[in-house]
């Protein structure tokens, strides 16, 4: 009773065999079909697609940065030129016209955030316009209440003399 049985018959080792055989078979199928047959472009090229249409990205937007960068210099002297003293006619829609051009850039292209600064360009142009109008204004009203003022105090020293 104490001897034990250790050996194996040979349908033993042949269904060990194949049990053995079986298992290295069904997971080498599963790896293979994992790592190589399961949507392999999807693993290896979506990121590379990804990247090339992010490099498109950056260099449609370098060339709208060139195409634009010449339009806000000739924005930049309009508005440097505008003096509202002259109530020149012409100059104020054609920087409206060159503005919207620029804003334009951004609403074709809302879906990318650096878009946005042209948005911010325009406003601060249209800004900067308004501060000079609204500075122009000021300096009117006061030059009109100084007027007044001295003659207003020219008619008093008038009465206190006679």
């Amino acid at each position: 009773m104490g001897k034990s049985k250790t050996t194996l018959t040979s349908k033993e080792k042949i269904t060990g065999l194949l049990y053995v055989l079986l298992l290295f078979s069904v997971t080498s199928f599963i790896c293979t079909y994992i790592l190589f047959i399961n949507d392999s472009d999807y693993h290896f090229a979506k990121s590379k697609k990804d990247a090339i249409v992010q490099l498109e990205r950056v260099k449609s937007f370098r060339e709208t940065q060139s195409d634009i960068e010449d339009q806000l210099s000739k924005i930049d002297v309009l508005v440097n030129k505008i003096n509202p003293a002259l109530k020149a006619s012409y100059e104020k829609p054609q920087l409206n016209y060159m503005l919207g051009e620029v804003r334009k850039v951004y609403t074709d292209n809302k879906y990318d955030d650096r878009y946005r600064i042209y948005n911010i360009v325009a406003d601060y142009y249209e800004m900067i316009v308004f501060e000079r109008e609204r500075l122009f204004a000021s300096e009117k009203n006061i030059e009109t209440f100084q007027k007044l003022l001295d003659n207003c105090r020219a008619g008093m020293d008038k009465l206190q003399n006679e």
